[in-house]
């Protein structure tokens, strides 16, 4: 193992997620290696254009509205790196604990955490991450995006996971409107970082037999917090033969995560009770009551913990982003966007 890091287990009292076994936090220190941009990172330049590249390569281009009532998406033309080494016959029968099991996850988790310390593609920088398993709900339940500060602000827990299935419709380009988002698009929606396999691929049909005997791994979800998605870093063909199967895969969380100490503030806190009475007089449904609690817990949790995807400068800025998004376009497979989404993302 890459000495400096420690990998103890996680302490968190809530995440607000329904999570099936221990979660781990690894502790990165920042020198050597842990201090440079990692293989798979965020850019961004100035009014939300963020990049995110992975292996040396542009895998994505996302512009959101200052509002934040909108984005657009862009994906690059290359393809995702292979950030784990691929699970051999021999390493997934190694775990040997009942599938599902307290003792099955804490297998997986240590083995992928090592994994992740050890890659030569690095995921991980300097900070503190949690890792652990989390359990994907239907995108009927997950909570429309926030439209005020009382809602959401940096440094929030990751939002549960959903929509796995749109997965499989894999688009080149796309817009949301974050404001009235279909289902599939609201907070935790799942992003795969390449196409599926195709079902006939000898890949897919082994894993396929894991799966509908219950033994497949986890897959790995990365969630990137100011994109409100958790993106595929590991396992599309292993989560593409869960739905083949039509099965629940198996899902282990990455984050970054922040401690953030502070003060009561009854300005917060009053904002707060206003706004909780006001959605609750609106109708008290499961959804509701979810996001109410969750505000709640936010601003009178006197040192909660949180996710913020860090960010490095873009370079070139906004000249840089602008010559890329056009030459992605003019490389075409983009049909779904509009000209004027174009102007405005470039």
């Amino acid at each position: 193992m890459n000495p400096g890091v420690s990998i103890v287990a996680d302490d968190t009292r809530s995440w607000g997620l329904e999570t099936r076994g221990p979660g781990l936090l690894l502790h990165v220190p920042s020198t050597g290696r842990w201090a440079r941009r990692p293989s798979v990172h965020l850019e961004s330049a100035p009014d939300y254009r963020i990049r995110l590249r992975g292996g040396g390569q542009t895998l994505l281009w996302t512009r959101i509205d200052s509002y934040w009532d909108r984005a657009v998406f862009v994906r690059g033309t290359a393809a995702a790196p292979q950030v784990l080494p691929p699970l051999s016959a021999p390493e997934v029968r190694a775990v040997e604990a009942p599938p599902g099991s307290e003792a099955w996850w804490e297998a997986w988790n240590w083995r992928v955490a090592r994994a992740l310390v050890e890659a030569p593609l690095p995921v991980l920088h300097a900070g503190n991450w949690c890792l652990r398993p989390v359990r994907a709900i239907a995108a009927e339940k997950a909570e429309r995006h926030p439209v005020s500060p009382m809602e959401w602000g940096f440094g929030q827990p990751p939002m549960p996971p959903h929509s796995l299935a749109s997965m499989t419709r894999f688009l080149f380009a796309w817009k949301e409107d974050w404001w009235e988002s279909l289902p599939e698009q609201r907070p935790g929606a799942v992003l795969g970082l390449r196409a599926l396999s195709a079902s006939e691929d000898g890949r897919v049909k082994s894993w396929r037999k894991r799966a509908r005997d219950g033994t497949l791994p986890p897959v790995l979800l990365l969630f990137v917090d100011i994109l409100a998605k958790w993106v595929v870093l590991d396992g599309h063909d292993r989560l593409h033969a869960a739905l083949l199967e039509g099965v629940e895969p198996p899902l282990l969380g990455l984050w970054p995560f922040i401690d953030r100490p502070r003060p009561g503030s009854a300005v917060r806190e009053e904002g707060a009770l206003f706004s909780a009475e006001f959605q609750l007089r609106a109708g008290t449904t499961p959804e509701t009551v979810d996001r109410v609690n969750r505000m709640l817990l936010l601003n009178f949790t006197p040192g909660p913990r949180g996710t913020v995807s860090r960010a490095w400068p873009l370079p070139g800025g906004r000249e840089t982003w602008h010559e890329e998004v056009s030459a992605r376009r003019r490389r075409g497979q983009l049909p779904l966007l509009e000209d004027s989404d174009w102007r405005w993302l470039a």
